[in-house]
């Protein structure tokens, strides 16, 4: 995993400064977790971080470079919303593929890829299910599996647990710790 930095990162919307001047070193294979109440600022500096979101100041640092200016597909990061933003009309292994098929990759290649994923998060006898067919949290693994397959530089999760009832936000928590350790 890569390093993260941000160095004075703000974010103003017209007169309305939502983010004031962040400074954060994240090291290689560190696991940080932003907490605070509910329009504080969080998805807006995880979306900085992504490229989903341009900072009005300062820098974004990913392993020693300037990707500040970057688009999100320049960053080499993979993002899991709160929604899961699965497709309904894909099974499961093709919602887990669906970016390495787009990127062109080889269908033998793409299997691969997504039998590996589907093995660390126990879904692989899920794959020829449709996500209708899935609970909340195998819901979630999937999405993370889409991150996942990508083998991205860093994973940034927003609210992954937020639509799992309170027995399931256990279970993930401790699936996203295993995870963590694993990759």
């Amino acid at each position: 995993m890569a390093s993260i930095q941000l160095s004075a990162v703000e974010k103003w919307f017209g007169d309305l400064q939502v983010i004031k001047g962040i400074d954060l070193a994240v090291e290689e294979g560190e696991f940080v977790v932003f907490v605070g109440p509910s329009g504080c600022g969080k998805s807006t500096l995880l979306r900085i971080i992504a490229g989903l979101e341009d900072a009005s100041e300062g820098a974004v640092i990913i392993d020693d470079n300037d990707v500040t200016g970057n688009l999100p597909s320049e960053r080499g990061l993979a993002m899991v919303f709160q929604s899961y933003a699965l497709y309904p009309h894909m099974d499961v292994g093709e919602n887990i593929g669906f970016a390495l098929k787009t990127a062109g990759m080889p269908t033998a290649d793409i299997k691969d890829r997504v039998d590996k994923v589907a093995a660390i998060l126990k879904l692989e006898s899920l794959l020829d299910r449709l996500p209708k067919q899935l609970s909340g949290g195998q819901r979630q693994r999937v999405a993370i599996g889409r991150a996942i397959v990508r083998e991205p530089v860093g994973f940034l999760f927003d609210e992954p647990l937020s639509n799992l009832d309170a027995a399931l936000r256990v279970n993930m928590r401790l699936e996203i710790s295993r995870l963590h350790a694993q990759l």
